[in-house]
Formats: C-alpha cells, sequence, structure tokens
C-alpha cells in the first residue's frame, strides 16, 4: 500500500473539457509556496494551517544580517549573507554592495551570531538564521517550502540527527509536522514540530525517486539541493 505522501487527493477533481494539446502552464512559473512557522499555524500568504504530513525531501540552511539604507529607510542593506552552511560574506561598506570590501567570516566565531546581540537589544540574535525545508505534503504534485525560524532550529537538529543515525534518507520518512505554542510573559511564538510517523515502504520510496527524476518536481528539487546556503530578505 502507497502511503498518503504518495497517494492522490481524495478531492475529486472537476471535469476538465478538451483543451488542445499545450502545456496546462509555464513550468518556469511553479515557485514552492512558502509556510511560515507562526504561534499556532503554519501560514502561507493563500493559506494556514495547523498540521501537515507528507515527506521533507531536503533541508537548506539561511542565515542574512541587513541593516536600515540611510537614505532609503524603508530598504535594507544587506550585510553579510551565505557563502556555504559555516560562512559568511560580510561587507564592510554595506552601502556599496558588491563592489565594496568584503570579507568572509566564520558563523560559529562571528559575533553576530550571538545571543543578545540583536539591534533592538532583546536576548536574541542579529543574524537571522532559520533552516529551510523543502517538503511535499500528502496528495500534492509539487513542495512547498517550510521556514523554520531560530527558536525551531533545535526541533530540525534532532530529526536530522535521529535520520543519520539510522542511515536514513530524509525522504525516506513520512512525517507529521505540527506546531507547539511557547509563551514567557506577554511573549508567544511556536516551535516546529516533526513527528516520524512511518518508512514509506519499497513502492512508495521507488515512486517518489521516478518523480524525482523529471517533471516540475525534479526540477524544484534538483535547484534546491544545487544551493550549497540561502539568502533571501524575504524569508
Amino acid at each position: 500500500m502507497i502511503p498518503l505522501a504518495l497517494a492522490p487527493s481524495t478531492n475529486t477533481p472537476p471535469t476538465v473539457p478538451d483543451y488542445p494539446v499545450v502545456r496546462d502552464y509555464p513550468e518556469a512559473d511553479l515557485i514552492p509556496e512558502r509556510f511560515r512557522v507562526k504561534v499556532r499555524s503554519f501560514e502561507s500568504e493563500a493559506e494556514a494551517v495547523q498540521t501537515m504530513t507528507g515527506v521533507i525531501l531536503a533541508i537548506r540552511p539561511s542565515r542574512w544580517f541587513a541593516v536600515p539604507d540611510e537614505k532609503n529607510p524603508e530598504d535594507q542593506l544587506t550585510v553579510c549573507e551565505l557563502t556555504d552552511p559555516q560562512h559568511g560574506l560580510y561587507r564592510l561598506d554595506p552601502a556599496a554592495g558588491d563592489a565594496g570590501p568584503t570579507e568572509i567570516r566564520e558563523c560559529a566565531t562571528c559575533p553576530l551570531n550571538k545571543w543578545r546581540s540583536a539591534p533592538n537589544g532583546g536576548k536574541g540574535k542579529a543574524c537571522r538564521e532559520k533552516r529551510l525545508l523543502l517538503f511535499l505534503r500528502d496528495g500534492e504534485y509539487l513542495p512547498i517550502v517550510v521556514v523554520a525560524p531560530p527558536t525551531s532550529l533545535r526541533s530540525v537538529a534532532r530529526f536530522v540527527t535521529r535520520a543519520a543515525a539510522r542511515r536514513l534518507k530524509l525522504g525516506q520518512i513520512h512525517v507529521k509536522l505540527a506546531i507547539d505554542a511557547q509563551k514567557r510573559g506577554q511573549e508567544e511564538w511556536g516551535v516546529l514540530r516533526i513527528e516520524e510517523m512511518e518508512l514509506l515502504s519499497d513502492a512508495a520510496q521507488q515512486d517518489l525517486a521516478d518523480r524525482l527524476q523529471q517533471g516540475p518536481l525534479a526540477r524544484m528539487y534538483h535547484e534546491y539541493v544545487a544551493m550549497l546556503a540561502l539568502s533571501d530578505p524575504s524569508l
């Protein structure tokens, strides 16, 4: 039996008329929808859901630090962004952009990566570190991206470590994503919870492997895993 992660949607699709034989949509316009971890739900521009089930295809780090542009306060000047998962390209003159002087900094020792380095004087870090999960939801043809905030880094690391300990690929594991609401004083936030449900059957794993060889899902997956790191201010 093929698990839900690879099963068609239970919703009956509407009858489609016989159009001329052309592509249904421009493949280049297909991009993963982003869901952010809020206090009690995953939220995108189109919907909010409390839980999701499916498979995590890949996980990528994201780090980014910027300051307001003095000339245009509504804009941000990129100060540092990842060059690989452990190093950032630091701009000594952010206003000069890519033409200005730069240096490579090790994220582990960078002062911007220390707790309580946030510019607003809070307990957080100045550097916006996140994890981006390329996630294929049950019953869907294309993946989404789940943006895990700094408060969820430990949850992601724990899941990855457990998978590695058993020498499993992420895509072999059928999981449920949920959110644990946390509160301290008047402050509330959500923490991503990754629950392992089962391992995909051999048939399901082969089906997923075949789907990752060609088509829109394959293109999104290969583009995603080819990137060493992501530095996207919109995240």
